[in-house]
């Protein structure tokens, strides 16, 4: 468990300095458009969402590392070792979330964002979901609720088409 946070705390480090650089590069972008949104807007959240989740990331891992060295009961570590043998990585699930990511990608341009991501949305949901929480109406609900918020704010906030495909 130890190796974990330390890979936690390294790489929120790493994360951190890259986020500053490309927000800092994203000066540096040539401005082609009249509009108040250039191509440096979507980069600088990009870069600003990263600060902030690697920062959690470093806090969290930091947090964890300092409880773990103070926390040195036999029992507690006994229980944490079960647990981990326990607990055995679902590779196939990674396996079929890359699969869906290049089926949305394909289908793309012929059906049209609206369609493939609430499509895809249900499915990774599906397939992420514990089976408890395997509700088909409730997914497809979420699914069809972000899909319209997103293709909403891209179309009229940022004044950007997204594929249209068979509801051209």
């Amino acid at each position: 468990m130890h190796e974990n946070k330390l890979v936690d705390l390294y790489s929120s480090v790493i994360l951190i300095v890259f986020s500053i650089v490309l927000f800092s590069s994203t000066f540096t972008f040539q401005r082609l458009t009249v509009s108040q949104i250039g191509s440096d807007f979507a980069p600088r959240i990009v870069a600003v969402l990263l600060f902030v989740l690697s920062v959690v990331l470093l806090i969290q891992a930091a947090l964890k590392l300092k409880a773990e060295k103070t926390d040195q009961v036999e029992h507690h570590q006994a229980a944490e070792e079960s647990k981990q043998v326990q607990e055995k990585p679902n590779y196939w699930r990674v396996l079929l979330s890359i699969g869906l990511i290049v089926v949305y990608l394909a289908l793309m341009t012929f059906l049209g964002f609206l369609i493939t991501t609430a499509v895809y949305l249900f499915c990774q949901f599906y397939l992420m979901a514990p089976e408890t929480n395997r509700t088909p109406l409730a997914l497809s609900l979420i699914s069809t609720i972000i899909t319209v918020v997103v293709y909403f704010t891209f179309k009229e906030v940022f004044n950007l088409m997204l594929p249209a495909g068979i509801l051209g």
